[in-house]
């Protein structure tokens, strides 16, 4: 039976060896979109306040302001998390040499491709897919990702306005591209975006939901059968309850692993499920590749 990790952006954050720069979290995301000179940087001084305050809730804000017209954003967003590349010194390669990866199913929430350029540095490839392939690594992103792309030719939809829509956007096939790839759809189209969810509350998908609610369905299936649940840098956020609520209800052991600051909303979701067999385990995400694999083992 498989073990699942699920990662988010506080790994990322925390996988120390990135260049530029470790991938910044919250107030951090938006000053950094608004230095590139994009669209963040020509938003009402208003909503500029909103996504300062709390991303989320700037999102959600920003889509109602533009009537749900947000590829340019999600594009720009998409470019700017797909441009950060691990060093030999990242985590995310020690974590995947440290465990077998026939016996784990990652699981990411996050939109940038370190997880997927640690494993090519050390020739593994990334099957967004819970089937295990030999000489590859089963990553699940159910919240999108930068790479993945409509399967359209560069171009072909251009000088497009959409907004608007009901559940989507567009509704195409999604064809997983590797960084090269993924930064030159980002600068060379101008009327798409990836399938990443949107930064707020229900992170509704506008470019193909259909194939990133299928990574979820895959996701779900696993935790529900998994014995051991492994999350490191996701914050304990309720509202999500298509995370929090689904561990709640399974019967697999679940181990926690943050900082103190997290204790108290782990503490009070464990406590709101009446989830007996969840931990918390203070550490940072260095620290804690070597505790998921001894007990993945034990």
């Amino acid at each position: 039976m498989a073990v699942v990790l699920l990662l988010g952006a506080g790994a990322s954050y925390g996988s120390i060896g990135v260049q530029p720069y470790p991938p910044p979290l919250g107030k951090g995301l938006f000053r950094d979109l608004v230095a590139r000179g994009g669209v963040a940087s020509r938003l009402p001084d208003k909503l500029k306040q909103k996504f300062e305050a709390n991303f989320e809730e700037g999102m959600e804000a920003y889509y109602e302001y533009t009537n749900g017209s947000i590829m340019s954003f999600q594009r720009e967003l998409a470019e700017y998390l797909a441009s950060f590349r691990p060093t030999a010194k990242n985590v995310y390669i020690t974590l995947l040499r440290e465990l077998a990866s026939q016996r784990v199913i990652y699981s990411s929430l996050n939109y940038d491709l370190l997880f997927e350029l640690s494993a090519a540095s050390i020739g593994l490839f990334t099957n967004y897919s819970s089937e295990y392939k030999r000489g590859g690594v089963r990553l699940l992103k159910f919240h999108g990702s930068s790479n993945f792309w409509p399967d359209l030719p560069t171009g072909m939809i251009r000088n497009v306005h959409i907004s608007g829509s009901g559940r989507a956007d567009i509704q195409a096939q999604i064809k997983p591209l590797n960084q090269i790839d993924t930064l030159n759809k980002c600068r060379l189209e101008d009327s798409i975006a990836p399938a990443i969810a949107m930064f707020a509350v229900g992170k509704t998908v506008k470019v193909s939901p259909d194939y990133v609610e299928h990574q979820y369905d895959l996701w779900k299936t696993q935790v529900i059968k998994s014995s051991k649940i492994f999350i490191v840098g996701v914050r304990v956020h309720e509202i999500d309850e298509h995370i929090w609520s689904l561990l709640g209800q399974v019967k697999g052991k679940i181990t926690y692993f943050g900082f103190e600051g997290d204790k108290g909303e782990f503490e009070q979701w464990k406590e709101n499920h009446k989830k007996k067999n969840a931990y918390f385990l203070k550490s940072d995400f260095e620290n804690a590749v070597s505790l998921i694999r001894r007990m993945i083992h034990r």
